[in-house]
């Protein structure tokens, strides 16, 4: 977070060196399209418990694997504001890797590592987030949202292990998608003769006895009118017990972090 507060620090002095004297704000909400480029690593926790596509499956990404980040591959945003309407569209990849002595037995699409095994793992989670917003505040200043979407998680997972006793390595690798549908309520606001924009959107939603959560903030900063720099923090729970969605896999995924890009406003 301290590296967040150093570039919005940064980002506003040169804002405010831009801006010269007021001009007054417009009678109706502007229609701006921005469209950039982002990097997200976020961390990733969570364990698998039961079958998947058929396969047993019981492992803890952090616990057994110890999976830390290795590679963000930058994604796309683009982002479009209207008077009554709204919606944005995000993607992002990033990869994890783990490189741990198992102190229980692990098992990954029906190959289990046991006890004491040296196991080497890949995780990669790529993700596209669309999200439709109807605004029922709407002003110059500031707007009051409700939101509709979809957030798509494909996470990747291989595993190499090789037991205590000299043997030879057994690989693993299984393939999860998670379509989550998003409904929730955002807001945001413009200021400085828009120099700056900000928003704010938390997501609920649940199913029998499954739950997805989703929380976020984004802040963006326009030295000129047209180029700007953005921060923003995405925190993405996705919980679901043994009978909810499938009767034989309970899944806990978690993810958040602090993302940066820059972008282009017309």
């Amino acid at each position: 977070m301290k590296s967040l507060s150093v570039l919005l620090s940064f980002c506003t002095t040169i804002a405010f060196a831009q801006l010269g004297a007021p001009s007054p704000q417009p009678s109706v909400p502007q229609r701006t399209w921005t469209l950039g480029a982002q990097t997200f690593g976020p961390t990733l926790t969570g364990h698998f418990l039961g079958k998947q596509d058929g396969q047993p499956i019981q492992v803890d990404l952090d616990a057994d694997l110890g999976l830390s980040k290795d590679k963000v591959v930058p994604g796309f945003f683009l982002d479009y504001q209207g008077p009554r309407f709204a919606f944005q569209v995000t993607s992002g990849t990033t990869d994890y890797r783990g490189d741990r002595l198992v102190n229980r037995a692990v098992t990954i699409n029906g190959v289990t590592y046991a006890s004491g095994s040296r196991v080497q793992s890949h995780v990669k989670l790529a993700a596209v987030d669309g999200t439709w917003t109807i605004k029922y505040i709407s002003d110059p200043a500031g707007w009051l949202g409700i939101d509709l979407g979809v957030q798509a998680w494909t996470l990747s997972m291989d595993a190499t292990g090789t037991a205590p006793v000299p043997a030879a390595a057994v690989a693993a690798n299984t393939r999860v998608t998670a379509p989550i549908p998003q409904i929730g309520l955002s807001g945001g606001t413009r200021g400085f003769n828009g120099a700056i924009e900000a928003k704010a959107y938390v997501h609920y939603l649940g199913y029998k006895q499954a739950k997805y959560t989703l929380t976020g903030a984004d802040i963006r900063v326009f030295p000129v009118s047209w180029f700007g720099l953005r921060a923003f923090y995405e925190s993405g729970r996705f919980d679901v017990p043994k009978g909810s969605v499938k009767d034989d896999l309970e899944v806990q995924l978690e993810r958040k972090g602090v993302g940066f890009g820059a972008v282009v406003r017309f």
